[in-house]
């Protein structure tokens, strides 16, 4: 067990790039300003390169909206006109949400851990993390210092391959809510370009 949360681990620390979809069950992710995202997708480039296109409900009206963090700036696209716009970091929705991070996050205190399948070249495990090790997905809007159940799916190389995040992580979240993370294109080249 230890083996291939250290190998997951090392592989993460190692990795420059992947990418992402968050997807959720009985809930979603809520973002400063009323904002509350639904789904979304990504790329990730370490160190700071992220693009998000999110699905985010405010005031009952579903928005489509692009993200993008690039040099040290920040665009995102207007949800009537959908053209860029750069935006300073103080009206950043997605300020600090940090999706580079999750998975080191996560692994920072994971505990409890048990595999509870393995089936084709793939690891079921199930553990639990303490909430704050979660700000780098929900930011700030946050329940600090509680445990919160997990399951990871894990590739016989260490790479995660899904996460799903059980019950209240956020305060409008209820127990039946899940946050389900896909990973894929581990150390993929990714092709970045300012709007």
């Amino acid at each position: 067990m230890e083996e291939i949360i250290n190998l997951s681990s090392n592989q993460i620390l190692d990795s420059s790039s992947f990418t992402f979809s968050l997807s959720h069950k009985n809930g979603s992710t809520e973002l400063p300003g009323d904002y509350n995202i639904s789904q979304a997708k990504g790329n990730i480039e370490k160190p700071n390169k992220i693009s998000i296109d999110a699905d985010i409900i405010s005031n009952n009206f579903l928005l489509k909206v692009s993200y993008l963090s690039l040099n040290e700036k920040y665009w995102i696209t207007n949800p009537i006109s959908f053209d860029w716009m750069e935006t300073p970091s103080e009206d950043n929705p997605f300020l600090n949400i940090n999706p580079i991070n999750i998975l080191s996050d996560i692994y920072l205190e994971i505990k409890n851990t048990e595999i509870i399948e393995y089936k084709n070249n793939q690891y079921k495990i199930k553990a639990k993390i303490n909430s704050n090790n979660l700000t780098s997905l929900v930011g700030e809007i946050i329940i600090f210092n509680s445990d919160v159940d997990i399951e990871l799916l894990i590739n016989s190389n260490g790479f995660v391959k899904k996460i799903y995040i059980f019950g209240k992580v956020q305060p409008k979240d209820s127990k039946q809510t899940i946050r389900e993370i896909k990973f894929d294109n581990w150390n993929k080249k990714l092709i970045w370009i300012e709007p």
